[in-house]
């Protein structure tokens, strides 16, 4: 049986190294969000954002816990975990980045949120882009306008750092200009608010004549009629009347300003495609070359969805409720304070941790008292006499008896579950006394 050739080309394999370092994200939704649908579907919208990599089909139940998620997220890779929340009291709806596997996690407020299907409401001409499309097959380009790094605060400079590490980095001398479709733009504006917005990049080639692609749509479009050229005596007529198809321009042609150049490889493929045949002919390939190496085209920017309105309101040490908080945005707490809370977190920690070691230890005793127990059976099985049946339904009744103990003796040695390991204030360190 013949081989199947591998294309080596065009289909680089990627190393696990390289692997290893793209930023890998999980939506989820979490609690009372689960019952609202338009919630729902802008967690769905919100995955098409963080494509390809991330859980486009994931499928959370009413019983997962944030702690499930945050186990699983290893194994599979993930480094950014996007939650969205409701809130049963208030119903304000929240969403929490958290930057895997130890934190820290920035805790946003939503304001006002679009979905897909909102947005395409609004548009002249929407774009219709599938799950499956070439749009998704790469990160969005993202483009953060309205942050300072220069005398900014700290939290700041973590949130900047947060959203720049949500995709991978782009090396501008191996990137190739096609593969970038989309544009996630990140604005903030002087209230502090940030606004996010998601396009896809839509590019035309701008080197024709209009009336020349006038002419070409309408033949592909057939719903619309053939211009009348009953009035034009010669193709010039056509070609440089600008008012033989329509006039100049109409409010969709796009603006002079969104006109880049873009270079080719057509230069490069003609130097490689001479033989000495075609020797004599070099200088004609070179100067086609130099014509055709750039090429103007007009750049439009299409929103797809959604859109968010966020404000920033904390930020945590660790991914839990429980951890420290480094940032607040509505309360402040003196040095005092802080040296108080400080206290109190950290005599938590180490009555956790004194826990942890004697749960720990009335295991390992537990086990071995099973492994001594087995191994008396064992040696009865082994030394058996007569009468051994007799002595099997007595020791079968030892049996239970000591797996009933094992039941009570396992009850007393579970762990504890206390409250306030899990509680999420919004104090300093998530320990405000009511």
């Amino acid at each position: 049986m013949a081989k199947r050739r591998q294309k080596n080309r065009t289909h680089k394999k990627v190393s696990e190294e390289e692997l290893s370092k793209i930023p890998r994200s999980m939506v989820i939704r979490l609690g009372s969000s689960l019952r609202n649908h338009s919630l729902s579907q802008l967690v769905k919208d919100f995955r098409n954002v963080m494509q390809p990599h991330t859980a486009i089909n994931l499928r959370e139940r009413k019983s997962n816990k944030l702690r499930d998620f945050i186990v699983m997220a290893g194994p599979l890779g993930v480094s950014d975990l996007f939650i969205f929340n409701q809130s049963e009291s208030t119903g304000n709806i929240s969403l929490r980045i958290g930057k895997m596997p130890r934190g820290p996690i920035l805790q946003f407020k939503v304001n006002t949120y679009s979905l897909v299907k909102d947005v395409r409401r609004i548009l002249k001409h929407p774009k219709s882009v599938g799950k499956d499309s070439k749009e998704f097959l790469s990160p969005p380009l993202l483009v953060l306008n309205g942050f300072k790094m220069n005398d900014v605060s700290n939290h700041e400079k973590l949130m900047i750092t947060m959203f720049q590490n949500m995709f991978p980095p782009i090396q501008p001398q191996s990137t190739r200009v096609s593969s970038i479709h989309r544009v996630l733009m990140i604005n903030k504006d002087a209230d502090g608010k940030i606004d996010l917005r998601h396009y896809a990049i839509d590019t035309k080639l701008v080197d024709e004549s209009r009336n020349i692609k006038k002419l070409m749509n309408s033949h592909h479009n057939l719903k619309k009629n053939l211009p009348n050229l009953a009035r034009n005596s010669d193709v010039s007529d056509l070609l440089l009347d600008p008012y033989s198809v329509g006039g100049i321009t109409s409010d969709s042609e796009v603006e002079d300003d969104a006109i880049v150049e873009i270079k080719n490889d057509t230069a490069a493929n003609l130097k490689n495609t001479s033989t000495p045949e075609t020797a004599n002919s070099e200088t004609a390939n070179e100067e086609m070359a130099a014509k055709d190496s750039t090429r103007k085209r007009a750049i439009k920017l299409v929103e797809l969805g959604p859109r968010l309105n966020l404000s920033l309101m904390k930020i945590e040490e660790g991914l839990t409720g429980s951890s420290k908080t480094l940032y607040h945005a509505t309360i402040t707490k003196s040095e005092k304070e802080q040296r108080e809370l400080q206290k109190k977190h950290l005599f938590r920690e180490k009555v956790k941790t004194e826990r942890r070691a004697k749960q720990q230890e009335n295991l390992r005793v537990k086990n071995l008292a099973k492994e001594e127990k087995k191994a008396r059976r064992k040696a009865k099985r082994n030394g058996g006499e007569e009468g051994e049946e007799g002595a099997e339904g007595a020791e079968g009744e030892d049996v239970d008896m000591e797996g009933q103990a094992e039941e009570d003796e396992s009850s007393e040695d579970e762990p504890e579950i206390n409250p306030d390991d899990y509680e999420n204030d919004s104090d300093l360190f998530s320990d405000i006394e009511k």
